[in-house]
């Protein structure tokens, strides 16, 4: 449970700054809001294996 938190925990300090940096390149909405929503759920997504492998390496290595 506490890899699943800390993978998390990980991805979204590794998103939060790659999306200011970034901003919202892609078009997943019309709307703006939502679009920069999808944006970051994007990117979050995206750094999740990252995390992951940050995470389990770290702790198991």
């Amino acid at each position: 449970m506490g890899v699943v938190v800390l993978t998390l925990a990980t991805s979204l300090f590794i998103t939060a700054p790659l999306w200011f940096v970034l901003g919202s390149r892609l078009q997943l909405s019309e709307d703006e809001r939502q679009n920069e929503m999808l944006n970051f759920a994007a990117y979050f997504l995206g750094t999740l294996p990252l995390s992951f492998v940050l995470i389990f390496f770290g702790i198991g290595g």
